[in-house]
């Protein structure tokens, strides 16, 4: 016979819930998550279903990609719109198992998911409006003296199919939720603590990798225009993205202000345009255009103080071979960056656009319509390359090279020799510039090519068996600074006996200045963005061997400045100007910590406070109405 307590605790053996404070707990979370993945994943497909006649070009096959890409964006979203309730779900503290409790975490995570869902739904329509997903400056543009709130519900009012898939949505994810009931809140213990500790741990750090797109350190969070990387045209971009990720990757980012200095366009024109037009009248050109190849080099953190060449004998060089190169060239001694990073400097140099207040690349209007030196060359036959040592996806250089027409790109893993891997960020610069010179060999001509270095950064470390040849200098970058340029010694060896060098015009340019300086002259907000600007044409046909150009230029003036070096017969946009341009005033705009300009004020013409406004107003606008191209 069974007593009275046995049969007791035999029962509640029986009918007792299972606990679900143990793995079946995170198992749960899981679940969860994973819906949530589903949703943006099949939201993604109906998005370009509901508006395909959008994307008349894309082929099914260019699908494959563009949910590759969509997976790592989807994968940012769900720890954006649940980083919150995972954090609050983990706590180590038994509380966390009350009825109140559980139910206050199934609100949170109906609303927060429900509303990131609301934006994608409402963005199947609002799409058609703007031709990209919907970001914070949204809310910007109606944020004074319009019903934000009315908007959006007679939006769902007129589309109301929609309105009734995001309830349906709601009532799908509140159902599948699940409806557990758990035991008795947990002992306090210290195995129950540290175990659920370090399970939080871990779960905060596969969310940092997911937000940020992946784990190597040279990533940077993914932004917008990391999704120019899977798709052939800007606008595709918008199939890759998610609307949750876009409204909060660029959450208190309301673009840049729309601006009217100048009430009449032809006014505004007038004083500043960056609409480089031919004569259309013209049938036969006056000039023959160069076919010539274009080889760019961004060498990082290379500031203009580290170059014997520019600078007073009394300040020491870290760059022989890069002083002896530029007594070959056509050398620039009044150049500046138009960005203070490294994401700025792709932008300005093969795209003619700056980074002022905010970088370019980070900014809702990153995807854009734009032009760009590859886009413009591949117009006349030329292909496309861009190079960089680090792995794929660095700092979105990927996604960035491909807007501005650089089809093919060259990474860490097309290298394949991780025994050059520094590390840190990539492949040491001397092996990797080998490679782009052997590469080069494989490029049909013409062909344009840039390629940016690495070595020179953070840690400022070279390799074990040049520890010592290269002058230390007091900064720890000097010695890097050295073997780069060794590395372009090595590299221009290599290149003079390729067949395609003759024909080639370099430009060889920093990626921004630094503050890692000693001279006091360098030591302020504007000369900090002093960078070289060199034009080396082997022949001298394009670029004058020994010339000094001694007037204000800056890195948005080197693409206008190579078309008009080929005699490039088209029409274009840049918002430089080219150094070769004997009809207007050198100039530069940048912002350091302010908005500045260095510009030599000459009668009869704008005053410098007028020209920028121009600039600003031209810049501005120009981004909010997507008018980056000579067509608009």
């Amino acid at each position: 016979m069974i007593d009275s307590l046995h049969l007791q605790t035999y029962m509640k053996s029986i009918y007792q819930p299972k606990n679900l404070t143990g793995f079946s707990y995170f198992f749960s979370l899981a679940k969860r998550l994973f819906l949530v993945l589903l949703i943006l994943f099949l939201s993604r497909l109906a998005f370009y279903l509901y508006n395909q006649y959008l994307f008349p070009e894309i082929e099914w096959e260019n699908m494959i990609a563009v949910f590759r890409g969509g997976i790592r964006f989807d994968l940012s979203a769900l720890f954006y719109l649940n980083g919150i309730y995972l954090v609050l779900a983990l706590l180590p503290f038994p509380f966390v198992f009350s009825r109140f409790y559980q139910f206050f975490l199934k609100i949170l995570f109906v609303i927060f998911n429900g509303t990131g869902f609301f934006f994608q739904l409402f963005d199947f329509i609002f799409f058609r409006t703007r031709l990209r997903r919907m970001d914070f400056s949204f809310f910007g543009e109606f944020s004074e003296g319009t019903n934000l709130g009315q908007i959006l519900l007679e939006g769902m009012r007129q589309y109301m199919l929609f309105f009734l898939v995001w309830a349906l949505l709601i009532i799908l994810i509140w159902t599948l939720y699940g409806k557990r009931k758990y035991p008795s809140k947990p002992a306090f213990t210290f195995r129950f603590f540290a175990f659920r500790t370090v399970v939080l741990c871990f779960v905060l750090l596969v969310a940092v990798v997911a937000i940020r797109g992946g784990t190597d350190r040279t990533t940077r969070p993914i932004t917008l225009g990391n999704a120019a990387a899977y798709v052939n045209r800007p606008m595709e971009a918008a199939l890759v993205l998610n609307t949750p990720f876009c409204i909060i990757r660029t959450l208190g980012k309301t673009g840049v202000e729309k601006l009217a200095f100048f009430s009449q366009r032809e006014a505004l024109s007038r004083i500043y345009s960056p609409l480089h037009l031919k004569d259309s009248t013209d049938t036969i050109p006056v000039k023959p255009f160069f076919r010539k190849n274009v080889v760019v080099i961004i060498l990082e953190s290379f500031s203009r103080e580290y170059i014997g060449y520019l600078n007073p004998p009394d300040i020491e060089t870290f760059t022989p071979f890069l002083d002896s190169l530029m007594s070959q060239s056509l050398s620039c001694t009044l150049a500046y960056a138009n960005g203070r990073k490294s994401v700025d400097a792709i932008p300005s140099v093969l795209g003619s656009i700056p980074s002022l207040e905010q970088s370019f690349a980070l900014t809702p209007y990153a995807l854009n319509r734009v032009e760009g030196l590859g886009n413009v060359l591949k117009k006349v036959g030329y292909h496309t390359s861009f190079f960089h040592g680090a792995p794929e996806g660095s700092m979105g250089l990927d996604g960035m090279s491909r807007h501005f027409g650089f089809d093919h790109y060259y990474g860490k893993e097309s290298f394949s020799d991780n025994s050059q891997f520094d590390g840190y960020w990539g492949i040491w610069d001397e092996p990797f510039l080998q490679f782009f010179a052997s590469k080069l060999n494989t490029i049909p001509q013409p062909f344009v090519s840039a390629v940016f270095t690495l070595s020179s950064h953070h840690p400022f470390v070279i390799p074990r068996h040049y520890e010592g040849v290269f002058p230390e200098g007091t900064l720890p970058i000097h010695k890097c600074i050295g073997y780069t340029d060794h590395a372009l010694k090595q590299f221009f060896k290599t290149a003079q006996n390729s067949p395609w060098y003759r024909n080639t015009l370099f430009i060889l340019v920093a990626d921004h200045g630094t503050f890692s300086l000693i001279h006091p002259y360098y030591q302020t907000d504007i000369e900090s963005m002093a960078v070289p600007v060199v034009y080396y044409d082997p022949s001298g046909q394009l670029a004058k061997k020994g010339r000094i150009y001694d007037q204000y230029t800056q890195q948005i003036d080197i693409m206008p400045t190579v078309l008009d070096m080929l005699n490039h017969p088209y029409s274009f946009f840049a918002f430089g100007r080219s150094i070769l341009d004997s009809l207007t005033t050198p100039f530069v705009v940048n912002y350091p910590s302010g908005w500045n300009i260095l510009r030599e004020e000459k009668e009869k013409e704008p005053s410098n406070e007028l020209f920028l406004k121009a600039f600003r107003q031209q810049y501005n606008n120009r981004l909010i109405e997507d008018r980056l191209t000579v067509k608009d």
